[in-house]
């Protein structure tokens, strides 16, 4: 049983699958396929899940996202709003080993990746925060690289 892939919806992308997000995000509407939506809502279209961080910039959301996360058969739902400050926490060494992978919730401290040095050495990228890891990129260089996009606890609106 593998990870799914999460499905990212953001604001004004045209696609097949589309979400409408009403009243500030209190309702989330999945359309049929085909089906045309009047309202007020903000409509947001899949997109692939890849192209997450072109939708960043300096750490901030450009556009309003919702992201579709299956974790241990569990739907879970996150809405992010234009504006959005993430975190981005590198973790870089010989060898790269994520511990936490993409819809986790993390406490700050807690173990994001290993790091292995060219001598075999082991430390840790550690997460400054608590929150929610949205999405985790793999940066190519010459040594293995990521970024955990971290959505930190005090950005997540609960309304």
């Amino acid at each position: 049983m593998g990870v799914r892939i999460p499905k990212l919806y953001v604001e004004g992308e045209e696609s097949d699958e589309k979400v409408v997000i009403e009243n500030g995000g209190k309702v989330i509407r999945f359309l049929d396929k085909g089906e045309s939506y009047e309202g007020e809502g903000k409509v947001l279209g899949k997109v692939i899940y890849d192209d997450f961080p072109n939708y960043i910039l300096m750490g901030e959301v450009k556009k309003d996202m919702l992201i579709v996360y299956e974790v241990g058969g569990v739907k879970k739902i996150i809405h992010i709003k234009k504006g959005t400050k993430l975190l981005e926490v590198p973790a870089e060494g010989y060898k790269v080993y994520p511990i936490v992978d993409h819809g986790c919730r993390i406490l700050e401290g807690h173990r994001l990746a290993a790091l292995q040095s060219r001598k075999g050495d082991i430390r840790f990228a550690n997460t400054p925060v608590n929150g929610i890891v949205l999405f985790l990129r793999e940066v190519p260089s010459k040594r293995e690289n990521y970024v955990f996009y971290i959505l930190p606890e005090e950005e997540i609106k609960f309304e």
